[in-house]
């Protein structure tokens, strides 16, 4: 068989892909709106693509924040973990610990949504004991928001999806580590950079958009 096959130069298709590689990306940009309040979460995944350390660790959520983060983020060489298709709520914070003991001199970051953090944010407690410098950026929507659209999807009106959350930057001081709330777009690029430079845990508290971005 490898002695039938030709080489072939197919400059057309190569050059449709990288046409509609950059339509996409042209897409995911105009998405990212950096002057839109409260912040849109394309947006967020757009400052963290660019800020995030190319060798970094990241312990993902289950929740929207899953879904924005593998339509929007850009990989470079990051690692990354994440519960798939078991859905465990609650998974990034401690996955976000696990992975700091593995690779402690990598910056490891947890991305996760206000309800899945909230679910196990005691365990912040156990990154300041041990000393685990992470990063901990909550997308806070005050909404079960993958619930909430799941529902929309199966023609049923929201129900029990609204949360009523803490101050987690505040929290976050409180148990001993460091936390940031960023309200508007322009301050977050700063905020991500400045919690990576802390040699302890942070909380990034991210206020984003309550309702899925059409």
């Amino acid at each position: 068989m490898r002695e039938r096959v030709r080489p072939r130069d197919d400059s057309g298709t190569r050059q449709w892909l990288a046409k509609k590689k950059q339509e996409w990306r042209d897409r995911l940009d105009r998405e990212a709106d950096p002057a839109a309040v409260p912040i849109r979460p394309p947006y967020i995944m757009k400052v963290l693509s660019e800020t995030l350390p190319e060798d970094a660790v990241i312990s993902l959520d289950v929740g929207e924040n899953q879904w924005w983060f593998g339509r929007n983020f850009r990989m470079k060489r990051q690692r990354f973990a994440m519960s798939g298709y078991l859905g465990t709520m609650g998974f990034g914070l401690p996955g976000a610990i696990a992975a700091k003991l593995a690779y402690p001199e990598k910056s490891v970051v947890c991305i996760t949504g206000d309800g899945g953090f909230a679910m196990v944010m005691a365990d912040f407690t156990t990154a300041v004991k041990y000393d685990l410098p992470i990063v901990v950026a909550v997308l806070n929507n005050h909404d079960l928001a993958m619930i909430r659209e799941e529902q929309r999807e199966a023609d049923y009106p929201p129900f029990g999806t609204d949360l009523t959350n803490p101050d987690f930057a505040t929290y976050a001081e409180a148990c001993g580590g460091a936390g940031i709330r960023v309200t508007r777009p322009g301050d977050l690029r700063d905020a991500v950079i400045r919690a990576l430079a802390m040699d302890k845990p942070v909380i990034v508290d991210i206020e984003t958009d309550p309702k899925r971005f059409q």
